[in-house]
């Protein structure tokens, strides 16, 4: 005969958690049983020893998490037989999703489980990028708070963070917070060490972002191919985030940009001639890079260009330029018979004579170079060292860093700060009226002895014209008196960190 298995875990819903003992107890009303029987078998008052729905916690007191009203609980009975004795017991519930913990109704919880299975179902987070580090990796141990707060405990690494993601709803997700406050304690295996820098010569590209771009376009032709209504687009470019000049090539896509002038070609009169519409992109293509100016491409005598737009351009915003056919145009066309014609008009066009992607290119500089170019540059070199040793670092990081000490006192206070009812946690109204006031900035050292530096050279190194007078305002070894109050006048700032502050 089958044996029969009784359950172990029931469903309930926290109907209270503030337990007059501060034990972590609830008073709990279970899921799967006739409430209304419980309590009518019983007369009590909340929280006493009779009260049929009090819970106490499986988990003990050190480990202090009990849930909120309305929330999922597990609850566990010592006698299946007797569930009024008061070996009654509960485990935190389950939640629908990790970014529900701030709260997740006992409907909601219940997603995950057969008695949810028609919930709708959370999103997958594992490959999320944007919250990555939210939440602990599967091989670390946390300890979750409900909303940004937690401990995270790697290998060698403990993490205290505060504000570790952004605020969130639960149509969103919550994402990363870079300027979080956090307490890393870490024990690194290894060190690294930095020797005095070797400046050396080094070859490097002397990269720019373009700033122009050049598209010629067939707008119609004749049935025979010979003539055409063209176009010219000149184009500005953004230089945020922009397109690094060696990046550009004929397919790039180029979104960061806003038209500038617009050159019809046989739009006002006749279609032209493929060989004159290549005439008129290379010279559209001269005047700009040898005159940042179209005004040259008409005169009294020329019908078949148009001009829309401005003429004329700043010479330093030219260059780096890119000069292409209409890319969309382009594989439209070459998958036609009219590749042949696409392919003429291109074989004309070229800005130097030395390059061989005929139709297209970069034109760095008035130079016409069609590359990058490159060039020597002095370049820092600091040897490192990495040595195998144990080391270990405390990092602590925040908008603004307090440190307080019960026994100080700012100099120019008048009292130490009052940390009367602040055992549980600091206000922000607490920082602003009475820690603010009675700390000072910490000192940044190496800029405190620059100045120090300065005042005692020049004060080992000054003279008088005569006795009496003035020192000469420069010294023999160079520091002079409008450098040594020019120092003076923005040590506030250089040296003090207002941010850092101690009592």
């Amino acid at each position: 005969m089958r044996k029969k298995y009784r359950r172990i875990f029931f469903r309930g819903k926290c109907i209270d958690n503030d337990d007059p003992l501060r034990l972590g107890r609830i008073r709990a009303i279970p899921k799967t049983e006739n409430n209304d029987n419980i309590e009518k078998a019983n007369e009590y008052v909340e929280w006493d020893y009779n009260d049929p729905f009090l819970y106490l916690p499986l988990i003990p007191v050190f480990n202090y998490s009990p849930p909120k009203i309305d929330e999922y609980v597990h609850l566990i009975y010592s006698d299946l037989d007797k569930k009024q004795s008061n070996d009654r017991f509960y485990v935190g519930g389950v939640f629908s999703s990790p970014t529900r913990m701030k709260y997740d109704t006992y409907d909601s919880a219940v997603s995950n489980l057969d008695f949810g299975s028609r919930n709708k179902k959370y999103q997958n987070l594992k490959d999320v990028e944007e919250i990555k580090g939210v939440y602990a990796h599967p091989n670390d141990v946390s300890l979750y708070g409900r909303g940004n707060a937690d401990i995270v405990i790697q290998d060698d690494t403990v993490v205290i963070r505060a504000g570790k993601n952004k605020d969130y709803d639960r149509n969103s997700l919550p994402l990363i917070n870079n300027k979080r406050a956090f307490l890393q304690l870490t024990q690194y295996g290894k060190s690294t060490q930095y020797a005095e820098g070797e400046k050396k010569y080094v070859l490097r590209f002397e990269e720019n972002k373009l700033k122009k771009l050049v598209e010629y376009d067939i707008i119609t032709s004749d049935s025979a191919g010979n003539n055409v209504v063209g176009v010219i687009y000149i184009y500005n470019l953004k230089q945020s985030p922009g397109i690094e000049s060696s990046q550009m090539n004929f397919s790039t896509e180029v979104t960061f940009k806003s038209l500038s002038t617009i050159i019809n070609c046989g739009a006002t009169g006749s279609p032209i001639t493929i060989q004159r519409f290549s005439e008129i992109i290379n010279d559209t293509l001269n005047n700009l890079i040898d005159k940042s100016s179209l005004s040259d491409l008409i005169d009294e005598d020329t019908t078949d260009i148009q001009i829309i737009g401005p003429s004329r351009f700043d010479a330093g915003q030219i260059f780096p330029l890119f000069y292409r056919f209409e890319k969309n145009t382009y594989n439209n066309l070459t998958q036609t018979s009219d590749k042949i014609r696409v392919n003429n008009l291109m074989s004309q066009i070229r800005t130097n004579p030395s390059q061989t992607n005929n139709g297209y290119g970069l034109v760095y500089s008035k130079k016409r170079e069609t590359t990058v170019p490159i060039k020597p540059v002095t370049e820092e070199i600091i040897p490192q060292q990495t040595k195998r040793i144990d080391k270990s670092v405390s990092i602590m990081g925040a908008d603004e860093i307090y440190f307080i000490s019960h026994e100080s006192q700012k100099p120019s206070s008048t009292s130490k700060i009052d940390m009367e009812n602040t055992l549980y946690r600091i206000d922000e109204n607490k920082v602003a009226d009475e820690i603010e006031p009675k700390t000072s900035s910490m000192v940044r050292g190496e800029e405190l002895f620059d100045i120090i530096g300065l005042i005692v050279r020049f004060l080992a190194t000054h003279t008088h014209a005569f006795p009496g007078l003035a020192p000469v305002p420069i010294s023999h070894d160079g520091t002079n008196v409008a450098d040594l109050l020019q120092e003076l006048l923005i040590s506030s700032e250089k040296v003090l960190n207002k941010k850092i502050r101690i009592n």
